[in-house]
């Protein structure tokens, strides 16, 4: 990055086959599964591609099957692509609520693996089944592993790996930006194994798909070819944030769903003084910011903390909402 920088590289990105090779090393490495470089494409985010893949990818005027909660982006996008949405519980994702979606007429599922704001980490038996489904009723997957380079214990299992089923129904999208904290310099990738679906995106007019960073490509090739050693670091302090911060909210009376996945920690102020609007009165009151539950599917009593910090400052964090509660 500081080489590019100051050799002023701030044109048009380059072809991405370095990024391409680098990301398939990393899967490879990493979980035991890489996709062939030439079906890996960069795209700007991942939203992006999520919305692509719904809009050239899915059954047209197909519903949605969205998880709750859910990322707040994952809510929109039925509505930008001109979809119905059908919800169920993220708490369970039970299978047969998918299939009854499929059924109905639900074109993909929007997959969040692992799952933002749960911090589910899905099983390779649970997704056997979910895209035998999927293949079933001639539905797609679109599976967001941004994520998945988080996992605190066991592998993180691809989804479009784990069978013939799921190579032809899986759309996967990931980027660097979780874990190494490169969000702004826009490039994520998505990648798909059937070639039937490389063609079409290849079909695609690049107008569609331009906005990659030349400098989110140059970061997201180094990292995904050096940056292991940061990843193994920041689990371990990650993981200590966690388990501190669970222990301590515990204490305060708040529910708390622990991750195995992401830094995201989801709680639930209900039966506290502050349920009606916890992220509200934590900010007013506190001077403490968690994301508003409501924003993920109208959970009013719940709120997101990010423990992605210093121990410092996760300290003073929890030692603000104890004041309030």
């Amino acid at each position: 990055m500081a080489d590019a920088v100051e050799r002023e590289v701030f044109g048009y990105p380059p072809d991405a086959t370095g990024l391409n090779d680098a990301l398939t090393g990393f899967y490879e490495r990493r979980y035991g599964f890489g996709p062939n470089p030439e079906s890996v494409f960069a795209i700007p985010d991942v939203v992006r591609g999520l919305k692509l893949a719904i809009e050239h990818f899915t059954k047209p005027g197909s519903a949605i099957i969205v998880p709750l909660p859910a990322y707040p982006p994952f809510i929109e996008l039925p509505k930008v692509t001109g979809r119905q949405a059908i919800y169920i519980d993220a708490h369970e994702y039970d299978l047969k609520e998918i299939e009854k979606a499929f059924a109905d007429g639900a074109g993909s599922l929007l997959f969040c693996n692992p799952h933002n704001p749960l911090g589910t980490v899905f099983s390779e038996e649970y997704i056997r089944e979910l895209t035998d489904i999927a293949a079933k009723y001639d539905a797609r997957i679109i599976a967001d592993e941004i994520h998945a380079p988080l996992v605190y214990e066991g592998t993180h299992v691809v989804a479009a790996g784990v069978s013939e089923n799921a190579a032809n129904t899986c759309i996967t999208i990931t980027a660097t930006s979780k874990a190494w904290n490169t969000a702004g310099l826009k490039c994520a990738q998505i990648f798909f194994s059937g070639e039937a679906d490389v063609k079409a995106w290849k079909n695609l007019s690049d107008i569609t798909r331009d906005g990659v960073s030349i400098l989110g490509l140059i970061a997201a090739e180094t990292v995904y070819n050096e940056g292991e050693e940061f990843l193994d670091e920041s689990i371990q302090i990650l993981k200590d944030n966690r388990d501190f911060a669970a222990a301590e909210l515990e204490k305060l009376g708040v529910k708390v769903y622990a991750p195995d996945s992401t830094y995201l920690m989801w709680l639930d102020f209900a039966g506290t003084k502050i349920e009606e609007a916890p992220s509200k009165i934590l900010r007013e009151e506190g001077k403490v910011m968690l994301n508003d539950g409501a924003a993920f599917g109208g959970f009013t009593t719940c709120a997101r903390l990010n423990f992605a910090c210093s121990r410092e400052t996760l300290e003073e964090g929890l030692r603000r909402i104890a004041s309030v509660l």
